[in-house]
């Protein structure tokens, strides 16, 4: 996406509806109508939704506290020209996604996967990640992607209608990993910013007493990895796109203007103390991940094969579980899937993917009290989810309270539209229930 100048003349009637902001990289003008407040309030919808995407945060406070701790480091760097938004509430996480990537919300909501972590060698890459994310965030680039785009009509009509309307389909109440967030707030970002990004992430590690170099070696990590496994990556690259010409760009940078700075300090102790329980688990993410896969081709007794394998590896994984758990519920064993998503509701119970299973299960069964009850503790994590209205249409009418039906397809309709098989199924179900 080419960068956006602003120009007096043709534009000046426009003045009022437009706007523009300097990017702190380039220090160029860039098109953005989005103020911080829809963003705030945007990622608030959207980040529930995607922690629960990627199988909640992950239960380990040790990785949790050490990520946050990385992440503010750098954030103590900046300085207030380096940002387009002043005093965005960032945070930072570690979810229980194994597939490798890293995302950051419009907020400052920034997020790394177990799988990303368990590749890291060091600090000083973690460092990469996270200043690279925070330089997105920094540079308004989802708000200036948005304000190019039919995306910001999620603004306008409520991000479930968007998604609805262009023809989204979910098979589940959670569906795989960064199905919201890809089509709404975590933006693909073009080259450009990408560029502006690895800069802005490398100032920031500098700042903060890392070797540049930690850039260059998270860059070349990356595309070992995508050299063996090109899958694994498919995802991280399709919204991170990676080039030769980003890896010289960093090299030149490294060799340049911070040459000499640093020089070795990556803190590979600290980082190996801090993230041995999820490193342990490494080859326990690649059967996870297998089984992901596996799950999306309808292999389902091939998928609860490699979900198992991977949980001898990793006992009672909150991702193994719900693998299993989904691999019996479409494979027919809704008992089993039952029973093994229920132990992963005991083990996390903050995270919200297993409710939904569990209500899945319960529906399957005709247990409407049940399905109610799973579907409401999946509202209460992960709230305005327009699904949850659907399946509670579904609930309410299979115990025959027509009229609570009836306002649950109604709100389902509200949030997700009728472009969708659910959503034509709601309007149809609304003119029998409530004519």
């Amino acid at each position: 996406m080419k960068g956006f100048v602003c120009r007096a003349g043709a534009l000046a009637v426009l003045a009022l509806l437009t706007g523009c902001v300097t990017n702190p990289i380039t220090g160029k003008q860039q098109f953005s109508i989005v103020g911080k407040s829809d963003l705030v309030s945007l990622a608030k919808e959207a980040v529930p939704q995607q922690f629960a995407s990627d199988y909640g945060v992950a239960n380990d406070a040790q990785a949790n506290a050490y990520v946050s701790q990385v992440g503010r480091k750098l954030l103590a760097t900046l300085k207030p020209s380096d940002t387009v938004y002043p005093d965005m509430p960032f945070s930072f996480q570690v979810v229980n996604a194994v597939y490798i990537n890293a995302y950051a919300f419009p907020d400052g909501t920034i997020a790394i996967t177990r799988g990303m972590l368990a590749e890291l060698e060091n600090e000083a890459q973690l460092a990469a990640v996270l200043g690279h994310e925070i330089a997105h965030v920094n540079c308004g680039h989802t708000a200036s992607a948005m304000s190019k785009s039919t995306v910001y009509g999620a603004l306008v009509s409520g991000t479930r209608g968007y998604l609805a309307s262009t023809g989204s389909s979910w098979a589940e109440l959670v569906g795989t990993a960064g199905q919201l967030g890809s089509a709404v707030v975590l933006a693909s970002y073009s080259r450009e910013q990408e560029r502006q990004a690895d800069q802005g992430g490398m100032l920031y590690m500098v700042r903060a007493g890392y070797d540049p170099k930690g850039m260059i070696d998270l860059m070349n990590l990356l595309v070992r990895i995508s050299g063996s496994n090109p899958s694994a990556l498919e995802q991280m690259f399709s919204s991170h796109p990676m080039s030769a010409e980003r890896l010289q760009a960093a090299q030149a940078r490294a060799q340049g203007e911070y040459a000499g700075q640093n020089a070795g300090v990556d803190n590979r102790a600290a980082f190996l103390a801090a993230t041995a329980n999820i490193r342990k688990n490494k080859e326990a993410f690649k059967q996870f991940e297998k089984a992901e896969a596996q799950l999306g081709q309808k292999q389902f007794a091939a998928a609860k094969t490699s979900a198992e394998q991977g949980l001898r590896i990793a006992p009672n994984d909150y991702v193994g579980l719900m693998l299993v758990a989904e691999a019996n519920r479409q494979g027919g064993n809704v008992s089993a899937a039952q029973q093994a998503a229920a132990l992963a509701a005991r083990l996390n119970p903050s995270a919200a993917r297993a409710q939904g299973v569990l209500a899945q299960c319960a529906l399957q069964r005709k247990d409407y009290t049940g399905a109610l009850q799973h579907l409401n503790a999946f509202e209460r994590q992960v709230p305005g989810d327009a699904r949850t209205s659907f399946y509670k249409g579904l609930a309410y009418e299979g115990q025959g309270q027509k009229r609570q039906a009836a306002q649950a397809y109604q709100a389902y309709v509200q949030r997700g539209g009728t472009a969708s098989a659910e959503g034509r199924y709601a309007v149809q179900r609304l003119q029998k229930l409530a004519p």
